[in-house]
């Protein structure tokens, strides 16, 4: 069943909830998107992150024969290796226009404002129509 839009207020409220969503998800990240791993100390040493910045350190047992400052020098390598790349990747997939954006939102609300005061125009045109016929 189509629930009727007399004032024509569906379409702009939609594209606002579109755009909102748009934002949400940029600033989110994709929980779904594929982990990064990165890895150091010839593989004894392995980071995977996922959005929004979540991250799993994995060192094989074999790596404690660094030494504690080698080893942390190494976990440190990976952890920034794979930050940079989650970096990266959510920067080439926000690429958003906040001004164009913000252009858009200022367009829909013009838009949704005019279409309620003709909405709210045409009840009150009905409200004094209504009342003539009751004093007649």
């Amino acid at each position: 069943m189509t629930i009727p839009d007399p004032g024509g207020m569906t379409g702009p409220l939609d594209q606002v909830m579109a755009a909102a969503k748009r934002v949400q998800e940029i600033q989110n990240g994709d929980a779904e998107a594929e982990p990064i791993v990165a890895e150091a100390a010839e593989g004894m040493v392995t980071v995977s992150v996922k959005p929004p910045g979540t991250a799993e350190v994995s060192i094989k047992p074999v790596a404690m024969r660094l030494g504690s400052e080698a080893l942390s020098e190494q976990i440190t390598l990976a952890v920034n290796e794979a930050y940079a790349a989650l970096r990266e990747r959510a920067g080439a997939g926000a690429a958003v226009d906040l001004e164009e954006l913000n252009e858009q939102l200022a367009e829909i609300q013009r838009e949704g404002a005019a279409r309620l005061s003709s909405f709210l125009d045409g009840i009150m045109a009905a409200h004094s129509r209504a009342e003539q016929r009751e004093e007649r």
